[in-house]
């Protein structure tokens, strides 16, 4: 009897499947014994898959949990703008900012006839004013409510605008503590090659920096919170040449693109516009809105491709603007006397455009040629001078018929880079690239003083 207790015993401590997965008799030997080199070798296998999902449960645990959403940035945006900011960028853009579930805040300033050192305090600029339109929109402390104030063409049949002031960066950089900018200039620099079509880099160069870098360097001058600066270059323009945009888009990237993300307009709507305004500059419409989200599609895309917690505060980037900035002094007042005074005679004339042409702008320059007959005064080499003379202030055509060709005059004159007109829209016809423009004292004096 105790034999077949013990057998009993024996085949009561068969292993299970749970480890071995040998239970079945027949996987015992021909002798009716387990075979235990066998039943290790399963075992092993076993129980290394069961350590492999004890090891991997927190990995897929880790994969099943979704990753916490990137908290609110509570971002300020501010946005300045010239007058196609007032054809309706500058409104749209302003939405979509408000629209965007980072930002907290944005306020918009878009004033007619700026370049970038206008909204800056420094002469001659300090204390200067638009007037040929404004539109502001500020947002509200703790609320979503907002201020605006609008003051353009056509806004009742028949309305001109007021003068304004235009806001200066460093007020807004204290008041506001923006953490994004957005820029939207460059159309206004056209000016500065009075209607040629050709470029000459070594003197556009410096000049066109000398209206760029200054900006940017107020602008993350510390206790600056930027992050980010958006420069809106210029959509294609009608009236300048393809070389002169090329150039001063170039020129653009060249001076700024190191510290500023610079968007090409030129790519994000297709010229003609459908309407466009007598200038071939301005538009509205279905094109305007085209360019303000293609626009803040590539913003979007820009601020979307890192953690805001990752991007640094441009006030680190002052080594990079370093390198490119210029010693030419910025435009300076009118000086008390002539830097050049000359006895000339009038040999050519450009004719003005037309009132509507010049519209939503209120001052035009065209250029006179002259054969230089003496230098009374100053240092000038030339045979022939250029001189930009005022066809519209105010809108109000001016009388140049007194100006006669074949006459001889004296003329007090002033290099216009560096003046209050030098942004100023121009026409030039003589085709004489290598003259450097002047402009005479008292047409200097004339700018508008509502402008100042």
């Amino acid at each position: 009897m105790m034999p077949t207790r013990r057998n009993t015993r024996l085949r009561s401590l068969q292993p299970t499947n749970i480890l071995s997965g040998i239970s079945d008799p027949t996987e015992r030997n021909s002798a009716g014994l387990i075979d235990c080199k066998s039943m290790c070798s399963a075992a092993l296998r076993r129980l290394a898959t069961l350590l492999a999902c004890v090891s991997f449960a927190p990995y897929l645990h880790a994969q099943s949990t979704p990753t916490p959403p990137d908290p609110p940035r509570d971002l300020t945006v501010l946005i300045l703008g010239d007058s196609l900011s007032l054809c309706g960028f500058g409104k749209r853009l302003d939405k979509k900012f408000r629209a965007d579930p980072r930002v907290k805040s944005v306020f918009t300033y878009c004033a007619c006839g700026t370049n970038p050192l206008s909204w800056l305090k420094e002469k001659p600029y300090a204390h200067v004013q638009t007037h040929c339109g404004y539109w502001s929109i500020e947002s509200l402390p703790d609320s979503h409510a907002i201020k605006e104030l609008r003051d353009v063409y056509g806004m009742t049949r028949g309305h001109t605008p007021k003068s304004h002031p235009v806001p200066k960066l460093e007020d807004l950089m204290t008041t506001i503590q923006p953490d994004i900018l957005v820029m939207q200039t460059g159309a206004n620099l056209f000016g500065l090659f009075s209607g040629r079509e050709k470029v000459k880099p070594d003197r556009d160069a410096p000049t066109l920096r000398k209206y760029l870098v200054p900006f940017v360097e107020k602008a993350i001058t510390p206790p600056s919170k930027l992050r980010k600066i958006y420069w809106v270059a210029p959509p294609t323009s009608g009236r300048v040449a393809d070389e002169v945009q090329e150039f001063v888009f170039q020129q653009t990237q060249n001076d700024i693109g190191s510290v500023t993300h610079v968007i090409d307009s030129r790519k994000l709507v297709t010229y003609p516009y459908k309407h466009m305004e007598p200038d071939k500059e301005h538009f509205v419409g279905e094109d305007m809105d085209r360019l303000t989200d293609n626009a803040f599609a590539e913003i979007d895309r820009d601020l979307s491709a890192q953690p805001w917690s990752s991007v640094r505060p441009l006030t680190e980037s002052f080594a990079s603007l370093a390198a490119v900035k210029t010693r030419t002094p910025a435009p300076s007042a009118t000086p008390a006397t002539a830097s050049l005074i000359v006895k000339a005679k009038l040999v050519s004339k450009t004719k003005p455009i037309r009132q509507q042409q010049l519209l939503p702008y209120q001052e035009f320059l065209v250029g006179f040629v002259y054969d230089v007959e003496k230098v009374i005064a100053g240092d000038y080499g030339e045979k022939q001078i250029l001189v930009m003379h005022p066809a519209y202030i105010g809108l109000r055509r001016q009388s140049l018929g007194k100006l006669r060709i074949g006459r001889t005059y004296e003329l007090q004159l002033r290099e216009l880079d560096g003046s209050l007109w030098s942004t100023v829209k121009s026409k030039d016809d003589s085709g004489r690239l290598d003259l450097e423009p002047y402009i005479r004292i008292q047409d200097e004096a004339r700018y508008p003083e509502s402008a100042r």
